[in-house]
């Protein structure tokens, strides 16, 4: 078997363990251009991503906002049974607490993580103000209990909840605590987290549901596109193989009987005028049946792949990774080893195909630096390696997702190996780049 020695593979890659005889000779090299910058560009497209809209989060929000509003009528309403200074003094706080709450909830979303800290506190402290002059505003603990948990979104927020509780319960002090005046703050904040809690699930849900639902629909029209391009070149190169096994056939044999008659007519006893007649018109068949041979060959080229019709397949490799280096932006390499024979038209359109479909996802998901195509004429053999060096995934995890959520290529590829006995393996692991592997025979069915 020809091919390049294991002694220039890396013994412990993945890629080796697949297929010794061919180098990969950049997986761990390569790894160097992985780091800070590819995970800042990661982050950068991250943040560019558009927000999702989520009803359920409004809802909430304008319940929130509901039940604040109706704790403030009601803690300015009690302002009738309390001594003038005391009245304005609650009126103040209340229509401070409302403008604070109000001005802060339209502002959130422009507002950074420093800005809404501020905006909570204030509100923290003005509530502390307004609650010992009027003990309904007590009550506003409650979405200032939402507010914790949204503006905190992790244990701070927690903390924050059980810190104005116990505040909740420490103003009752003067007045007297009571069994309810413990209980109530205490219940009210474990409904809140419940809720909260809740909500953060169902959100989590309908976000996942939609990515679901926007891979699904991406799915579909890339396996629609895939039969019909899948259809197309399986049927030009049956109807290929069709003329080239009758009407050229035919058209050769044709040929080849001609010149044996035309040697048999010059070995009669026949005169040079006798003979003159019919080796002519032999001679405008023998011409008529090669020209036509002709362009049937050149039918087939033309149902050919396109980068198979003037080339071999080394070549059309290196056609095809320049286009895709000039799309991905990062180097596309091209290695042949062997004797470079052309192999039946069939098998070269297979591993032309399969080497596309390998390197498009290396643009499109593999998030790589550097990807390598490995051709190894072996004998009876033809391998195919496709590696890069990008992000990698899980190929069990991905095998058991539904039939058709992304693995369409794959399956392609699978597909189009199995036409020709040949066999397709992925080997990858997250973080350790991807190398797809075909082996087929230089020569199926013979």
């Amino acid at each position: 078997m020809g091919g390049v020695s294991a002694d220039h593979a890396f013994p412990n890659s993945p890629i080796a363990a697949l297929n010794p005889r061919v180098k990969v000779p950049f997986i761990k090299k390569l790894r160097w251009r992985r780091g800070d910058e590819s995970q800042a560009t990661s982050d950068a497209a991250e943040k560019k991503k558009p927000s999702r809209h989520d009803p359920g989060a409004d809802a909430l929000r304008n319940g929130i906002h509901i039940l604040t509003s109706v704790i403030l009528i009601v803690a300015v309403g009690a302002s009738v049974q309390l001594p003038l200074w005391v009245a304005v003094t609650n009126l103040g706080l209340s229509a401070g607490f409302a403008f604070l709450y109000f001005f802060g909830a339209s502002l959130y979303e422009i507002w950074g993580d420093r800005q809404r800290l501020v905006w909570v506190a204030g509100l923290t402290i003005v509530w502390i103000a307004l609650t010992p002059i009027a003990p309904v505003g007590i009550y506003l603990v409650f979405p200032l209990f939402f507010l914790y948990l949204r503006v905190m979104p992790d244990n701070r927020g927690v903390v924050a909840v059980i810190a104005a509780t116990i505040a909740s319960v420490l103003v009752q002090v003067p007045k007297g605590i009571t069994f309810g005046g413990v209980m109530g703050p205490a219940v009210s904040a474990v409904v809140v987290v419940a809720i909260d809690y809740a909500f953060r699930t169902l959100s989590k849900v309908n976000k996942e549901r939609e990515e679901l639902i926007e891979q699904l629909m991406a799915t579909r029209e890339e396996l629609a596109e895939t039969q019909h391009n899948a259809g197309m070149v399986a049927e030009r190169q049956r109807i290929a193989h069709e003329i080239h096994d009758t009407l050229a056939q035919g058209l050769s044999s044709i040929q080849m009987l001609l010149h044996v008659a035309e040697a048999e007519i010059q070995g009669t006893g026949l005169s040079e005028e006798e003979k003159e007649r019919p080796l002519d018109r032999i001679r405008l068949a023998r011409s008529t049946a090669a020209d036509n041979l002709a362009e049937a060959r050149a039918m087939i080229a033309a149902l050919q792949p396109a980068s198979l019709k003037e080339t071999s397949l080394g070549a059309a490799l290196q056609r095809i990774a320049e286009s895709f280096s000039a799309t991905g932006g990062f180097p596309v390499t091209v290695e042949v080893h062997g004797d470079g024979e052309r192999l039946p038209m069939g098998v070269e359109a297979a591993l032309l195909r399969i080497a596309q479909g390998a390197v498009s996802n290396v643009v499109k998901h593999a998030d790589a630096s550097h990807c390598e195509i490995v051709l190894n004429y072996a004998g009876d053999e033809v391998l195919l390696d496709v590696a890069d060096d990008g992000k990698g995934f899980d190929p069990e995890e991905l095998e058991e997702r539904p039939a058709g959520l992304g693995h369409i290529g794959l399956d392609a590829m699978r597909r189009r190996a199995a036409e020709h006995d040949g066999q397709v393996t992925v080997e990858s692991a997250p973080g350790e780049g991807t190398c797809v592997s075909v082996i087929m025979p230089a020569h199926p069915n013979e």
